[in-house]
């Protein structure tokens, strides 16, 4: 179960990452890229991993009525990886964090 939710941001590994999976309508956005870079060993899975970066850098994330736009940048500024979601439900997001077009 869900529980209402479109996505899950969280900090902290030391890489940049988005999963998801075919058995859950959640994504998953790791935004933990700003320290030291990790360079660890990992297993990619098509099903789970759709982006992974084990280097330094950042996330935008970019909230409309009705989308969710994220921006995977590595420490020069480059765009690495992007993703939008649509249909956002209203009631979770604020008119005052709404962004203006």
């Amino acid at each position: 179960m869900n529980n209402g939710l479109d996505f899950y941001i969280n900090g902290h590994d030391h890489c940049l990452e988005h999963i998801s999976s075919r058995d859950s309508p959640i994504q998953y956005f790791t935004s933990g890229g700003g320290s030291r870079a990790w360079r660890g060993f990992f297993q990619p899975n098509e099903d789970k991993l759709k982006f992974f970066y084990d280097g330094q850098g950042f996330m935008s994330l970019q909230l409309y009525q009705d989308q969710a736009e994220f921006t995977f940048y590595d420490v020069d500024g480059n765009i690495l990886y992007q993703y939008s979601q649509w249909s956002l439900r209203e009631t979770y997001l604020r008119p005052s964090y709404v962004a203006k077009e």
